[in-house]
């Protein structure tokens, strides 16, 4: 007999090296009991009232439970050349068949296997199966098919009916099994035979697999919330592992803001395993993340200043948003001051001092970034109203619902393409961040397409006159014009381009239409939302007749199609809402309506956010992407008559 060889892990083949003769030793296993069954009573001697000893097939059954394959094989073949009956042989044939598969003789466990008859039959198959799978790996046949076949290999070992009680088999099984698991990446799998295994183990061997399994539960990126909840439920409280596996479940619990969930498996912990240290640092975090004004929501607006006018609008529409809730809701608004320092502090102290669920804002792009910082450290959900990137990620419990610079630019870039006479391209903008981000976006796209880049200087925020800038934009020659800045400078310099007499491409925009004779030139005028708002707008609106604007809501234009929202925010505003407005009074209602279904924590209400697909909202919504944006898609409108119409025919 040749010796066996070590599987290429931790766990050996035979179970008297890899657990230890002590793991399977006790009493005699389930196919002894059937085979002293088979035999009938236990026979005596009538001549001497003594019962006879115990039968080769005793023999066998006993010394391979202890491991002492050698022994039991010798037994097992003696039984077969005594007189027996056929369930006694066929008892017999499997021991040397067990024996042949732990000794890794696979053509000669695959023979014995065969002969196996009767009752003992049922368990043929998966033995045979067994077989079949652990040559396929000592040949090299696994490790060189896909990961398909060795997935569906593994859920083969998974299903196999073995004879209980074999813990030498069972071990080899299992062994095989985490090996698969392991190198497939199957890591709730991994960990929950691992936990099936440690009991057939000894110390030092379950020692290494035990600290294995600890590392991946122990990690938060490695089992999904299902995986925790079934390992849960499959781990024996009894076992080594159930510890590591309860604690994973009460943070997970605990990361989805349910707190009842959490509580009772620590009250479970206390019960089955009391002294677990990590319980009470735990019970810790759940009353700090109970401690929370569910009703109260903070916004983050410009509230003096120059741009104080807007943050009060954006009040507004959060105040219309949650009217519908009566006094269910308080509104705790914090001023910006569009510096990144007061903005932290802002965000600080709402969540210190007000407790507030969530927070709505900012709306500047100049302070996006202070504000997203510091709510992600502080764990408290964030739904920013700007269009500034890299603010939004639904992991960190950080979202935005507005669009993005570079979504608005694509989408006016791509109309301007097919509708404009040339490819000239000229960007007006100020000295701040945001004109540098728009014109950024700009030139990525025009170069993307292979187009031109006329160059145009910037001019200061603090500049009224503009006639100088007209004329270098005359004399530049652009057939597309972008505008980066607010609707109320847009209302300062349309009016000085007109002055040189360059005017808008009149809608309908063909690109094949004639370019006017004379003086007169025009260019498709291009609006980011920002400077499409029709309010800011003012009397210069005759100036933009026939700009392309990059539009998320449009309000209607007519008092008997006006939405609930536009006839609220009207009364306080009679210019009516712009696309900012309607996205604060949405970000608003979208928070309101998944804390008043249930999402009473923060960490509650961020798993919501991250799920949400509809809400009662002024304009198309259809949740938050992974990355933590709005579903909402950048439309054109032309401007006609101060206001945006859809380009798409769409109100």
């Amino acid at each position: 007999m040749r010796k066996p060889r070590r599987f290429p892990v931790l766990l050996p083949v035979l179970a008297a090296v890899a657990c230890g003769p002590g793991a399977v030793q006790g009493p005699a296993s389930a196919l002894g009991a059937q085979a002293d069954a088979a035999v009938g009573p236990l026979a005596t001697d009538a001549a001497i009232g003594v019962p006879p000893g115990p039968t080769p097939l005793d023999l066998a059954l006993s010394a391979y439970d202890a491991g002492r394959l050698a022994e039991a094989a010798g037994a097992a073949t003696e039984a077969l050349a005594a007189p027996a009956d056929p369930e006694a042989a066929d008892a017999a044939r499997l021991v040397l068949a067990r024996v042949a598969v732990a000794e890794e003789r696979w053509d000669e466990a695959r023979a014995r296997l065969a002969e196996v008859g009767g009752g003992q039959a049922k368990y043929v198959p998966g033995y045979s199966e067994l077989v079949e799978l652990l040559s396929s790996e000592a040949d090299g046949t696994l490790a060189a098919s896909g990961e398909d076949e060795r997935r569906a290999a593994a859920q083969r070992l998974e299903g196999l009916t073995l004879l209980p009680g074999d813990a030498l088999i069972e071990t080899l099984r299992l062994s095989f099994q985490i090996r698969l698991d392991r190198a497939l990446g199957m890591r709730e799998a991994f960990v929950r035979h691992v936990a099936e295994l440690l009991p057939l183990c000894e110390p030092a061997e379950a020692r290494g697999w035990r600290d294995e399994a600890i590392a991946v539960l122990d990690d938060p990126s490695a089992l999904t919330e299902l995986e925790v909840q079934s390992l849960m439920a499959a781990v024996d409280a009894a076992s080594p592992l159930w510890p590591a596996v309860a604690r994973r479940r009460a943070e997970t619990a605990l990361a989805a803001g349910d707190l009842v969930a959490a509580g009772s498996v620590l009250e479970r912990v206390d019960a089955t395993c009391p002294g677990e240290t990590w319980v009470r640092g735990l019970r810790e975090r759940i009353a700090t993340v109970a401690d929370v004004d569910a009703g109260r929501i903070g916004v983050l607006v410009p509230t003096s200043g120059g741009s104080a006018a807007i943050g009060q609008r954006v009040l507004a529409a959060v105040e219309i948003a949650l009217a519908p809730y009566g006094d269910r809701f308080v509104i705790e608004a914090r001023d910006t001051g569009g510096d990144e320092a007061t903005t932290r502090e802002a965000v600080a102290e709402l969540v210190r001092d007000s407790r507030a669920i969530a927070i709505v804002g900012p709306v500047e792009a100049r302070v996006a970034q202070a504000a997203a910082q510091e709510a992600a450290s502080l764990g408290v959900p964030l739904i920013s109203l700007n269009g500034q990137r890299d603010v939004s990620d639904a992991a960190s419990c950080l979202f935005r619902d507005y669009p993005t610079f570079g979504a608005e630019v694509a989408a006016l870039v791509d109309y301007a393409w097919a509708h404009a006479r040339g490819h000239r391209f000229a960007v007006l903008r100020g000295e701040g961040r945001y004109g540098e981000l728009i014109a950024q976006a700009v030139a990525e796209e025009v170069d993307r397409r292979g187009g031109e880049l006329v160059d145009v200087p910037s001019y200061t925020d603090a500049q009224t006159e503009f006639l100088e800038l007209a004329r270098d934009v005359r004399r530049a020659h652009p057939d597309v014009i972008v505008f980066a800045d607010s609707a109320t400078r847009v209302a300062l310099i349309a009016p000085a381009l007109a002055y040189e007499d360059l005017w808008p491409q009149p809608a309908p925009h063909d690109a094949t239409s004639q370019a006017p004779g004379g003086p007169r030139r025009e260019a498709l005028y291009l609006l980011p939302s920002a400077a499409a708002d029709p309010a800011a707008l003012g009397e210069a609106k005759r100036y933009v007749e026939g700009a392309v604007a990059a539009v998320g809501f449009v309000a209607a234009s007519a008092p008997a199609e006006r939405s609930a929202f536009e006839t609220a925010f009207v009364a306080r505003y009679p210019s009516g809402p712009s696309s900012l407005d309607a996205f604060a009074h949405d970000a608003a209602r979208i928070a309101a309506t998944l804390i008043d279904l249930g999402a009473t924590n923060r960490p509650a209400l961020c798993r919501a956010l991250g799920t949400v697909e509809s809400a009662a909202t002024a304009a198309p919504f259809s949740g938050f992407g992974a990355d933590g944006e709005a579903r909402r898609a950048v439309r054109t409108a032309v401007v006609h008559d101060g206001r945006p119409v859809p380009t798409d025919g769409t109100p």
